[in-house]
């Protein structure tokens, strides 16, 4: 039961916050970039960027990028359950009918042209796969002594029967 509460908090997060953080690494620096990131009901998550963006370029040479979702409306000190965390593997969108689903997945109502993401446009859309997930369950006012960690791991498959 607990999974699935932690699935369906996961689930809200991705739903009602808009943008996440896309940490990426390029040779041996780190990079993060915020950005409007929307999970499909398979719980890949789309995004659109420049190709000559920093965190595009670093996803072509390392697949790898840790995502976060979380409640900056939130009170300090209230965290618990507001931030999900997600090990994904991330990579360019080049199938057209995979760019027409991420296109309606984020530009629903906007005049937006598909094609200024394919080919020689100079837009791309991106997709991560989570390979793991957590939420938060500590705030940092709550850490004592014995903590161990102050996230607990969320299966993927909860989060995706919460979808």
């Amino acid at each position: 039961m607990e999974n699935q509460a932690s699935g369906a908090r996961c689930v809200e997060l991705l739903n009602t916050c808009l943008y996440a953080n896309i940490a990426t690494i390029g040779g041996e620096q780190p990079w993060n970039t915020p950005a409007t990131a929307i999970a499909d009901s398979s719980l890949n998550i789309y995004w659109s960027s420049w190709t000559e963006a920093v965190h595009s370029k670093n996803i072509l040479a390392n697949p790898r990028v840790f995502i976060t979702y979380y409640d900056s409306t939130r009170e300090r000190g209230t965290n618990n359950r507001r931030c999900l965390y997600l090990r994904c593997e991330a990579a360019v969108v080049s199938d057209r009918h995979e760019a027409c689903a991420a296109h309606e997945l984020l530009y629903p109502d906007e005049e937006v042209q598909l094609d200024d993401f394919l080919d020689s446009g100079l837009r791309r859309f991106y997709r991560a796969t989570p390979l793991q997930a957590w939420l938060n369950c500590l705030s940092e006012q709550q850490v004592q002594p014995n903590t161990i960690d102050m996230r607990v791991e969320v299966p993927l498959e909860e989060i995706r029967g919460a979808l």
